[in-house]
Order: C-alpha cells, then sequence, then structure tokens
C-alpha cells in the first residue's frame, strides 16, 4: 500500500507561537489506517510505520513525505539531497537495508567520508558547516526514526558531535547602508521610466522585506488577501509554520499601497507581488531587484564603501534592530519561530559594535 503523502493537505496552524505536530495531524486526518494517539516529540508512536518496519529506505522515504516535502523548494531540495546521500552510504558501506544496522559507528564513518569529498565545483573539501547541515538533516531524522522504531544499539548519534567551526560574521546592514537604500529607491522612482522596469515594486519588496524579516519564499508566497489590517496574515513560514500575524509599518505600506493602487482589478486570490509578465516573483526576481538597489546605491561610492545586498541581509538587519530595542525572545518570535541558537547567530554584534563596546567600556 502506498504512503500517503501529507504535503498537500497539513492545515497550517495560525499562530507565532506553535504548529501541528505530525502525531495530532495523523490522528484528525485518519492516515495509515487507525488513527495514532497524540503524544508528545519524546514518546514512541508504535503505528507510524511504513510498510517494512525494518528497512531504513522506507523509514527515510516516510520522514521526507512527513517532515521535508511541502516545505520551500530550496529547503526540500537540500534535505532531500542529504538523506539521499546518507541512503547510499548506508547500503555500500553497510551492504544492507536493515535499520538496526545504524548504529553510532556507522554515522561516525558517515561523517569522515564527508570531511574528506572533495566538491567538483570548487576544487575542495566540504566545509565544516556544509557538514554540520547535513547531520543538522540527519540527526533531526535519526531522532524521530528513534522513538517511532527504537533501534538495536540505541541512538545512532550517541557520542557524535558536530566540527569544530569559526564563528560566523554577521551579515547585516550600517545604518548608512539603510539609508543609501532607502535613497537608491527613492532615485529609481524618479529614474527608471521603461515599460521593463517597475521601480515601485522594487521599492515596495526591498522596504516589506526590511521592515518584517521575512524570507524570499515567505514574502513571495502572499496572495492579495493576505494583506490587510496593517500587515500580513495567515503568512506561511519556514518549517510548516504559520504566523498568523506579520506587522507591516506605514513606511512600508505606504510603498506597498502604492503599488497595488498601480496594478487595479485585483481578486483575493492573485499573488501580492508579480514580474511584468503577470507571473507570481520568483526568489531569484528577489534577489535582482536587491543587486538593482544596490549598484545604484553605490554609483557614486569609491571601492571601499561600496557594498552588495541579498534578500537575507535585510532579515538579519531586521532581527538585530528588534533585538537591539525588544530583547532577543521578541526577535525569535518575530523571525517566525526559529531556535534561539539561530536567533543569535542573527542578533550577534558586528565586528564594529565589538570594537566600540570594547573602547567605551570601563574596568
Amino acid at each position: 500500500m502506498p504512503i500517503p503523502s501529507v504535503s498537500d493537505n497539513v492545515p497550517y496552524l495560525t499562530q507565532m507561537e506553535g504548529a501541528l505536530t505530525e502525531n495530532q495531524y495523523i490522528e484528525q486526518r485518519g492516515l495509515f489506517g487507525k488513527p495514532v494517539a497524540t503524544l508528545s516529540d519524546k514518546v514512541s508512536t508504535p503505528n507510524l510505520r511504513p510498510g517494512n518496519p525494518d528497512s531504513l529506505s522506507q523509514w527515510i522515504d516516510l520522514y521526507m513525505q512527513i517532515h521535508v516535502i511541502g516545505g520551500s523548494k530550496k529547503t526540500e531540495q537540500a534535505k532531500t539531497r542529504d538523506l539521499d546521500r546518507f541512503r547510499r552510504f548506508f547500503a555500500s558501506e553497510v551492504g544492507h537495508d536493515h535499520v538496526d544496522g545504524w548504529t553510532p559507528s556507522v554515522t561516525k564513518a558517515f561523517q569522515r567520508m564527508l570531511e574528506s569529498t572533495v566538491v567538483e565545483a570548487t576544487g575542495r573539501p566540504y566545509a565544516a558547516t556544509t557538514i554540520n547541515r547535513v547531520f543538522a538533516t540527519l540527526r533531526h531524522f535519526g531522532r524521530w526514526l528513534h522513538r517511532n522504531r527504537p533501534l538495536l544499539a540505541g541512538s545512532p548519534f550517541e557520542g557524535v558531535r558536530d566540527l569544530q567551526t569559526d564563528e560566523p560574521a554577521w551579515n547585516g546592514l550600517t545604518n548608512r547602508q539603510i539609508l543609501r537604500l532607502k535613497s537608491a529607491c527613492e532615485q529609481r522612482l524618479k529614474l527608471c521610466t521603461r515599460a521593463d522596469q517597475n521601480p515601485v515594486l522594487e521599492a515596495t519588496v526591498f522596504h516589506c522585506l526590511l521592515h518584517t524579516g521575512l524570507r524570499e519564499f515567505e514574502l513571495i508566497g502572499l496572495n492579495v488577501e493576505q494583506y490587510h489590517h496593517r500587515g500580513f496574515h495567515d503568512v506561511k513560514r519556514k518549517g510548516r509554520k504559520v504566523s498568523r500575524k506579520v506587522p507591516l509599518p506605514s513606511e512600508a505600506r505606504e510603498y506597498l499601497d502604492r503599488y497595488l493602487s498601480s496594478r487595479g482589478g485585483l481578486a483575493d486570490s492573485d499573488p501580492l507581488f508579480v514580474s511584468r509578465f503577470g507571473r507570481r516573483l520568483s526568489e531569484r526576481d528577489v534577489a535582482r531587484i536587491c543587486e538593482r538597489t544596490a549598484k545604484q546605491a553605490c554609483a557614486q561610492l569609491g571601492d571601499d564603501e561600496s557594498f552588495h545586498l541579498t534578500p537575507h541581509m535585510l532579515r538579519h538587519t531586521f532581527l538585530k534592530r528588534i533585538a537591539d530595542r525588544e530583547g532577543v525572545h521578541v526577535a525569535q518570535k518575530m523571525s517566525g519561530n526559529v531556535s534561539l541558537r539561530e536567533v543569535f547567530r542573527y542578533t550577534k554584534p558586528s565586528d564594529q559594535e565589538s570594537e566600540a563596546i570594547i573602547e567605551h567600556i570601563a574596568l
């Protein structure tokens, strides 16, 4: 019997604080035959099983149906690639597909294999951060698997640690850079008059990203009906979560109202942001908007002051400002419920701020 996909039917919970667990969803929908009782993530759910409960490959397929498929395209592709890489390694090195063959020694061997693998595109081994990202996917799968089908040797991550990495640099914008980008938007409103240019759309996308901290796919996934009452509503976030409301300040609303009035005759189900061909904006379209805005901002600057802009830099900037003014827990909520560890990465002081603190602190 084929495994039913839940990705097209998951009822996104419209609140910042949480989402339906897989077991709550399965209980409501009655998937896999007999409904599974709602339990916490720390308790095993024996009825949640593939056709062959001893097949590692089938457990991977089931996990992907529940936890991977239906998320953002990039995340889905990355996690699918990570799990398929481990599936191939397990079949090759262990020599069979029996799930009890997954032990901590196998996990450590997989980590060593990744460390020694040379990436064809770069000619260099995988970076430690890349390997740790792969292992974050695998660790979540391993814990989920061990809860639902306890492994003979126990947790396959017992004694397995992430690789040590250098602390990543903060990737946001200074106040001066933000000012120059806002000025660039205003300049392009006057300069860009060709039919294939849409400076109002560009300025709107820039300000919406800057003032909400949304990821690209979260912003471009919005429909017209989701913008009302000074914010975006029922916003699909990363990890199958939904924010009931993402507030939008007046500066961004003015641009958005101006952009929507220029389109006219909109239906509630229409995409909120469209290209000049009438199609929903893509993530690449958003990246190009950032590139053009930064190019305008740096047109009169020397090489020492020029800078680039990516959509994710606007998310870093937004969350840093929120954390500085309201605290890291408010920033975590506004981020769309990412972990505190990830929020600290977004909101850490820049090198310049750290230097300024040290200069002015009295010891």
